[in-house]
């Protein structure tokens, strides 16, 4: 179980920080509001998994599918947490 974490950790650190940074800088350029914090990761939080993992390092889909984690699986995670962090925002 922690092995699985630490492996998803390993997946969503590539994409995490350029998403948080990237939606950052998009909702200080708008009124720095959560809101807009939240949109932004909504957006780009799948744009950087396709970026990174679809188009850049392709073949690391293989290492993850070796711990079990199939590219479906990582795409509904991606769209699942980007979701949760946005209505997250919306309460806040």
């Amino acid at each position: 179980m922690i092995k699985s974490f630490k492996i998803l950790w390993i997946f969503y650190f590539k994409i995490l920080i350029p998403a948080v940074l990237f939606s950052l800088l998009i909702a200080f350029q708008t009124g720095f509001n959560v809101d807009n914090f939240g949109l932004g990761f909504l957006l780009l939080f799948p744009l950087f998994h396709y970026f990174i993992y679809e188009l850049r390092l392709k073949n690391e889909y293989y290492f993850y599918a070796n711990f079990g984690f199939s590219r479906l699986f990582l795409w509904i995670l991606t769209l699942s947490l980007s979701l949760i962090i946005n209505i997250m925002t919306k309460f806040l």
